[in-house]
């Protein structure tokens, strides 16, 4: 089975947290380490069809210890079952392809949790027997491979199974065709996204990819035309995301860095003071308020730019230490390489970001203005 993992990585906090929250209150916390961004685009899509949900107290909370207790959406708690199934067969995978102590221990370790799900997902009359069956046929498949479609195969008809399937579970069966058919275009591209970006690594070991099984198929071209298929079917925001993630791990597209993140200190401290001043009035506090909110979101927002300017009140700010992404950035931009020397290319140019102070963006826009709009929160901006 190929991985699923990591095509959307761009998602909205809500969707993302939702899920992440929601494994942890359904299988254990233990599970909330095999969060896939693909099986949050899907619920994301499902909750296009639904409606978006009153989302609780917990999911607005930054505190990734704070779990939702009722109230979940059904998309949401579909998405975080089948992010339990879907890592389970991975491990499988592993285990039954190099048979290492780590694989067996993983799978071990992720039992209860896949138990759990398997247990939930017949409940929904999901064809977990049939999923599982057809992924098992893959090792076969790469040993005496046929063409791109007939490898690629098990992921396309389980990631087709999933998507389907999601629209029946949310009240929409009238979709299960359509989403049938977007799910298999949408298998097909994450194998080969998955095959492209191993075929280096794979050329090294001697492990079988599809790319280099098939050098007579242009793969980007191929991943290309597939991405613009299925974001044909997409709303207009989930379809620019898409190629945005495909563009990426294409290498067609630099990665987005917040741009916060390399102002110098002055202007970083500026921009996190304005942010507490623009919180505060939002908040109406008093005098005695006004003093904590202004000295703890200034502290938050200079240390964790990019998350304090998501935050809508003071609690939400309050909880950003206790947020597993946030302390991450941290190490990974302490981590970054100095850029090489010399000129960086990129074939796709993307319009200047602004910087400056919106009024319509509650304060500095620090994140950047894209296209009339500001990154870090979302809004409309007047910036130009």
């Amino acid at each position: 089975m190929r991985s699923m993992f990591g095509l959307m990585r761009h998602a909205p906090r809500l969707p993302y947290c939702g899920t992440c929250k929601t494994l942890g209150v359904l299988y254990g916390q233990r599970s909330r380490v095999a969060l896939n961004h693909d099986t949050v685009f899907l619920a994301e899509i499902l909750l296009e069809q639904t409606g978006e949900p009153g989302w609780g107290s917990a999911y607005r909370s930054f505190n990734c210890l704070a779990l939702p207790r009722d109230g979940r959406p059904i998309a949401v708690e579909y998405a975080a079952t089948i992010t339990v199934a879907l890592a389970h067969f991975q491990i499988e995978d592993h285990r039954a392809d190099l048979g290492q102590f780590r694989w067996k221990a993983a799978a071990r370790w992720f039992s209860p949790a896949y138990q759990k799900a398997a247990v939930r997902l017949r409940e929904w009359q999901f064809p977990l027997n049939a999923m599982a069956a057809i992924l098992r046929t893959q090792g076969a498949r790469e040993a005496d491979p046929h063409s791109l479609a007939h490898v690629a195969e098990p992921t396309i008809t389980a990631t087709a199974l999933v998507s389907a399937h999601g629209a029946r579970i949310c009240g929409r069966p009238d979709l299960a065709e359509p989403m049938y058919e977007w799910g298999s275009k949408f298998g097909y591209l994450i194998y080969l996204l998955d095959a492209y970006q191993d075929r280096d690594e794979d050329a090294k070991t001697g492990a079988f990819n599809a790319t280099r099984a098939f050098p007579e198929v242009d793969a980007r071209q191929e991943i290309l035309a597939t991405a613009d298929q299925i974001a044909f079917q997409l709303s207009p925001g989930l379809a620019s995301r898409l190629r945005t993630n495909v563009e990426e791990r294409l290498g067609l597209r630099l990665p987005v860095i917040p741009v916060c993140a390399r102002m110098g200190l002055r202007q970083r401290l500026r921009g996190a003071v304005r942010f507490a001043r623009s919180l505060r009035e939002r908040e109406s506090a008093g005098w005695v308020k006004g003093v904590a909110v202004l000295a703890t979101a200034s502290l938050l927002a200079f240390v964790f730019p990019h998350q304090a300017r998501q935050s809508e009140t003071w609690r939400q700010c309050l909880g950003i230490p206790l947020n597993l992404m946030a302390l991450g950035s941290i190490f990974a931009f302490a981590a970054q390489p100095p850029p090489p020397p010399g000129p960086i290319i990129t074939p796709v140019q993307l319009p200047p970001r602004n910087l400056a102070s919106c009024g319509s963006c509650r304060g500095a826009c620090m994140e950047g203005c894209f296209e009339g709009v500001c990154e870090s929160l979302g809004d409309s901006c007047d910036c130009s």
